[in-house]
Parts: C-alpha cells; sequence; structure tokens
C-alpha cells in the first residue's frame, strides 16, 4: 500500500473525529481492522477506503445502532439492507421516545401534585373547618379497578390495589398522571366499619379507550376537605366533613372519594401526606 494512502490511529482518530480507544476496540473485536502492518515497527495503518466505513460507523452508532447490528450492516454493503436496517431503527426509536413521552407525563404530573401538596403543607396550621369548600370537581379519565374488600376497615393504605392500578397503566400503555383516587361505595363513614365494602382504585390518565377499565370522573359539584397527616387518622377529617354537609343541608348525590395529593408511596413521612376528601353534592337553588 502507498504511504499516501495508509494512516496511522492517530491520524484516524483525527479525521474522523473517533477516539483511539474505540478504534483499538473496534480493531479487538474485528469490526474494523487496520489493513495494514509495517514488517518493520509492527505499527498498523487503515487503508482510505477504511476510514469511510469508519465514517459509515459512527453515523450509524448516531442513531442508536448496536456494535453487532453495525457489523451486519457494513458486512453485507447493500442499500436495500441498509434501508431495511433504518426503518427497523425508526420503529424502535420511535418507542423509546413514546416511552419517554409517558415518562415525562408522568414526572411532571409527580410535580404537580407535590407542589400543590407543599403548598398546602406550608398553611397546614390555618387548615380547619372554615376550610372546607365547594367546588366543582373537574372531569378527568381514570384506568380502575372496582371490587369488594372483606371487613374492610379505612385505617391504612391498601398498597397491593395500588400496585395493581399503576402496572395496569404500564399495561395498557398508557400516559398516567399520578394521582390516585380511592372511592367508596358505600354510605358516608361506613369504610371505617370494618364491612365488606365496594372500593374502587382509580389513577388519572390522559387518555381512555373502549375498554372497560376506563371511566370518567369528575364533573360535579362537591364539598371538599383537606386531611394532612398520618392517613390512620382521616376517620375524623370524613367526620367533620360529613357533619358541615348536614349542617349547612347540602343533599349528598354520590359515593365519597379520597384524592391522594401527597400519598403514603410518594414519601414515607406519615407527617406529611396530604389527602384530599371529596363527596360529592346537589347544590342549593338559588332563590
Amino acid at each position: 500500500m502507498s504511504q499516501e494512502y495508509k494512516f496511522s490511529i492517530r491520524e484516524v482518530s483525527e479525521i474522523c473525529n473517533i477516539p483511539s480507544k474505540t478504534l483499538r476496540y473496534y480493531d479487538e473485536i474485528e469490526l474494523v481492522v487496520p489493513e495494514y502492518r509495517d514488517e518493520v515497527s509492527r505499527y498498523r495503518y487503515y487503508s482510505k477506503n477504511q476510514l469511510i466505513t469508519l465514517c459509515i460507523i459512527r453515523k450509524l452508532r448516531t442513531m442508536d445502532f448496536g456494535l453487532k447490528e453495525i457489523q451486519s450492516i457494513i458486512t453485507g454493503n447493500k442499500a436495500d439492507n441498509l434501508e431495511k436496517n433504518i426503518e427497523i431503527k425508526l420503529t424502535e426509536l420511535l418507542d423509546e421516545i413514546n416511552c419517554l413521552q409517558r415518562k415525562y407525563a408522568a414526572t411532571n404530573s409527580f410535580l404537580q401534585r407535590l407542589k400543590t401538596g407543599v403548598d398546602l403543607l406550608n398553611i397546614k396550621d390555618n387548615i380547619a373547618i372554615e376550610d372546607i369548600t365547594i367546588e366543582e370537581i373537574p372531569e378527568a379519565n381514570l384506568v380502575y379497578t372496582r371490587r369488594t374488600m372483606t371487613n374492610y376497615s379505612n385505617i391504612e393504605v391498601s398498597v397491593h390495589r395500588w400496585v395493581e392500578i399503576i402496572d395496569m397503566c404500564e399495561k395498557l400503555n398508557v400516559k398516567n398522571k399520578g394521582t390516585i383516587i380511592v372511592t367508596y361505595y358505600c354510605n358516608p363513614l361506613e369504610q371505617f366499619l370494618y364491612t365488606d365494602t365496594d372500593i374502587e382504585f382509580g389513577i388519572t390518565v390522559e387518555s381512555v379507550s373502549e375498554d372497560d377499565c376506563f371511566r370518567p370522573f369528575g364533573n360535579f359539584a362537591a364539598a371538599t376537605a383537606i386531611h394532612i397527616g398520618n392517613y390512620a387518622d382521616i376517620i375524623h377529617t370524613h367526620i367533620r366533613l360529613v357533619q358541615w354537609i348536614n349542617q349547612n343541608q347540602y343533599k349528598i348525590i354520590g359515593p365519597v372519594s379520597e384524592e391522594f395529593i401527597i400519598s403514603p408511596l410518594d414519601i414515607n413521612n406519615i407527617e406529611e401526606h396530604v389527602t384530599k376528601i371529596i363527596i360529592p353534592i346537589e347544590k342549593k337553588k338559588q332563590k
């Protein structure tokens, strides 16, 4: 080979912008083995054609091809084969993008919940009976499970039901917003009485389908109260809210729900758990 067309590893590294360490590794795995060896110095040199191959490899690496995939592509050295591999890679990249978008949406929703919860924690000394409010609960989409739990008492979180609903979102490949809403299909306060209780666990999501495990939630007026601290003590906030509804002559028209703003599955500090109790009510008619 003419000296003019022989390139040392240092020259190849500079021309192709590939670290010398990487070039040595490519040599080791026989992806690109220097074509010429000087019999005296034992130095290895690359051909000009190998420089082109290394530039192709560098481009394929930026597209996230693995070294085994690249080996197959450059060995085949056919345009139609390259086309098929690029199409496959684009599909893989699109799947990764969708996965990252779901992760971003879930992480961003988690952050917004934390911001809401932290704001409430910062004013917790002012949260008292006068902070019970009547509000319009906006409509949201839920992935949910609903079934009867035997001898149930709402004094602690049913972790297995939480994990189940989170896993459902992953299997359904939907973007979840991370807000858990638990709904009790019983009379108010019965969920604390060690009775068989029909309970729904739902998690808010961005999209729905025709599947039976999706449903809308919200789009009604409700009396709400915030419970801060140990979830085992939430019965007192429930009682206070039900008493307030009765005293103010509102009519309960739907099942009681709990929205976990900062939940036991978010932070393992019971003093900073924040739960919103939601009781649908009939609006008073304007006189």
